[in-house]
């Protein structure tokens, strides 16, 4: 019996000792020409444990192995070494500080290692590829600490650890390939552990409060002790020294407004419903749909923005709402096809809706730095359905003159450029002019009476006159010079000869031409037959 108790001690203490029961497993599949030999070199700590693995897995010939069986390897046995992540791609200024306080830039390519520093710049973002696949991104003024950077020997299985000290990250893990997978995301007063999610993190350096946002996948958030799992679609704040909140659903994705096929109107305005208890919306563009690059962000209370200055192409936008805790909600993501240059130039004149009379007016614009020529469209319709007037595309200056009349009515206008190599930009905002007859000189009926002159005009009551008189006949000199509505004036007659002219003003301003001269005599002086009279009598007296 003692005998017995021996045996089965001394074999409990070598299983022990080779493979703990509670050890976690990594299974490995054999492929053709593999030996245990070269396996336990690659993959273990200690390669002498082949052995072990031969009688664990009950290997018959470990220098042939069957493709296709599984081997059993006990996780504390599989070598860990170091990895690398890789900065691939990057938009903006980033450095890196390395293990040794050696500061360098960051482009594609830049290897990253165990105990570096990242700190993103100003309007930049930047994507880093780990061992297993996994991407994050980081926005501006981001800082991180990477922590722990390995992998276990040839299983795919990667431990990944950083520290993001303030800023914001998206994060794209794979699923987990093992036991020993390992994805961390420490903050000041936050970690999230993930095995293949897609979620969001963010830490205000002037609180270090944490925000994480799930969008597929689940994680797990740690703080003061609490670990609370946040499913998709949900979402939690973390304030240092706190608990981690309680899951929070995030606010749902926004309906955006009709986009067109191809945006080509400079300070177009991409607009969106409101979002029933956000706060204000966050809006991002890319030039891909995984919005790997960063190319623009900005946060906004309102339901519309611009979009910034870029070079014409396809992106992506991507707007999502933000609630009162700062945590922002569900995606909606839209391509976007942004053409619009070369720039058009500013439309000057004529003036938009401006009334005009006589020949077609001279159109004048500023000019466009992408411009080598310009072409302007002239139109009776708005949306230039209507047969073109003018379509002239080879006009080298900012102006344009042409003699041809035109029939009174509404016009519209537009200029567009066309850039060295002969694409046409967007056209400019569309402008109108009206054009409308040159008044006529008004009809004048002069009544004179002994002691006064009356005028009387013929024209509408909507007209304004405009009347002068002066006592010479150039009108150098003006006795009155009046703006009136009334059709029907009375003047005094004076003793002098004077002159008088009207013309008619229309409501825009517009003077038409001056009506023929009028003469107003003085009144008729009588006192000649008067004195005739009196001399008349004297004769006849004597």
């Amino acid at each position: 019996m003692r005998r017995f108790l021996q045996i089965i001690c001394s074999t409990w203490l070598f299983l022990s000792f080779i493979m703990p029961v509670s050890a976690a497993e990594w299974v490995y599949v054999v492929h053709d020409g593999d030996t245990l030999w070269d396996f336990s070199i690659k993959n273990l700590k200690n390669s002498s444990r082949w052995q072990d693995l031969q009688k664990i897995n009950r290997i018959e010939n470990p220098k042939k192995m069957q493709p296709g069986m599984k081997i059993r390897v006990p996780l504390a046995w599989v070598k860990e070494t170091p990895v690398e992540a890789e900065v691939i791609a990057v938009i903006g200024s980033a450095v890196l500080t390395l293990i040794d306080s050696t500061v360098q830039p960051v482009a594609i390519g830049t290897r990253i290692n165990l105990g570096d520093q990242l700190s993103v710049g100003h309007a930049s973002s930047l994507s880093i590829k780990f061992a297993d696949g996994s991407v994050i991104t980081l926005y501006e003024r981001s800082s991180v600490q990477f922590n722990h950077l390995s992998q276990f020997g040839e299983s795919g299985m990667v431990d990944t650890r950083f520290r993001l000290n303030r800023g914001r990250v998206d994060t794209r893990a794979i699923p987990a390939k093992g036991a020993a997978s390992r994805f961390e995301i420490q903050t000041p007063s936050a970690i999230t552990a993930v095995r293949g999610t897609e979620f969001r993190t963010t830490v205000i350096d002037v609180d270090d409060v944490s925000r994480i946002e799930v969008i597929k996948g689940k994680v797990v958030v740690s703080g003061q002790s609490k670990t609370r799992a946040i499913a998709a679609g949900y979402g939690t704040r973390v304030s240092p020294g706190k608990i981690p909140l309680a899951p929070k659903k995030l606010l749902s994705a926004p309906v955006l407004h009709s986009i067109p096929d191809a945006v080509r109107t400079l300070n177009w305005s991409l607009g969106w419903s409101k979002i029933p208890k956000s706060k204000g919306y966050r809006i991002e563009l890319s030039s891909s749909n995984d919005f790997v690059v960063l190319l623009w962000s900005r946060v906004t209370e309102s339901l519309q923005t611009t979009l910034p200055e870029v070079p014409d192409g396809q992106y992506f936008i991507r707007v999502r709402g933000v609630d009162s805790l700062g945590i922002e909600g569900l995606p909606r993501v839209a391509p976007l096809l942004l053409d619009v240059h070369p720039q058009p130039p500013l439309p000057l004149k004529p003036l938009n809706e401006q009334i005009l009379r006589g020949k077609l007016p001279d159109f004048q614009w500023t000019q466009s730095a992408d411009a080598v020529t310009y072409r302007l469209q002239l139109s009776a319709s708005e949306d230039f359905s209507a047969p073109l007037l003018i379509d002239n595309e080879k006009i080298t200056k900012a102006s344009y003159s042409s003699g041809d009349a035109l029939t009174d009515g509404v016009y519209y206008w537009r200029v567009a450029s066309v850039s060295a190599s002969s694409e046409l930009g967007p056209f400019s905002a569309v402008r109108s002019f009206k054009k409308e007859p040159i008044p006529k000189a008004p009809e004048v009926l002069l009544v004179p009476e002994k002691e006064t002159l009356t005028v009387s005009l013929a024209g509408s009551k909507e007209q304004q006159y405009q009347v002068q008189i002066s006592t010479v006949e150039r009108f150098d000199v003006l006795l009155l010079d009046k703006f009136t509505r009334q059709k029907e004036m009375t003047f005094d007659r004076v003793s002098d000869l004077q002159y008088m002219r009207i013309r008619v003003v229309e409501s825009d301003g517009y003077e038409g031409p001056w009506g023929a001269t009028q003469l107003i005599y003085p009144p008729q002086d009588n006192r000649w037959l008067h004195i005739i009279g009196v001399g008349v009598l004297g004769l006849l007296l004597l």
